[in-house]
């Protein structure tokens, strides 16, 4: 095979398409881990702004509960009256954290999306034989 003058010039235009095109897909794989950190942040702060949130609400609402309840069935309990609302609350504390912790796992991974995209672009630079 002999060279043409001029061979050298396509074998660069070649290889700065070739860097082009994978920087261009760097920088949308980029782009997309950067949608979902911002995605996976949102879901922190408004589960942790609810949670404050409801921490507050439900924390007023047991000091009431908790003196009415004492106060209604004190003559009939006594002291009692006390460990059985600690006892209630505590099951209700234990079912929210089971809840909660359910939530936290059902998200998707943080930047799933963006590794299998990854995972595709390297199947697709290895070609169909790698497969």
């Amino acid at each position: 095979m002999t060279r043409q003058p001029g061979d050298e010039l396509h074998l660069i235009d070649a290889l700065r398409r070739l860097g082009g095109n994978l920087f261009g897909t760097l920088r949308h794989r980029l782009e997309l881990a950067s949608i979902e950190a911002g995605e996976a942040g949102n879901r922190l702060v408004f589960t942790l702004v609810a949670s404050i949130a409801a921490l507050g609400l439900l924390g007023g609402s047991v000091v009431a509960l908790s003196a009415w309840v004492a106060f209604a069935w004190w003559p009939v309990l006594g002291h009692a009256v006390l460990g059985w609302i600690a006892l209630a609350y505590a099951l209700a504390g234990a079912g929210l954290l089971w809840w909660l912790q359910a939530r936290i796992r059902a998200y998707p991974p943080l930047m799933a999306d963006t590794l299998a995209e990854l995972q595709n672009d390297a199947a697709f630079m290895r070609g169909p034989e790698q497969e």
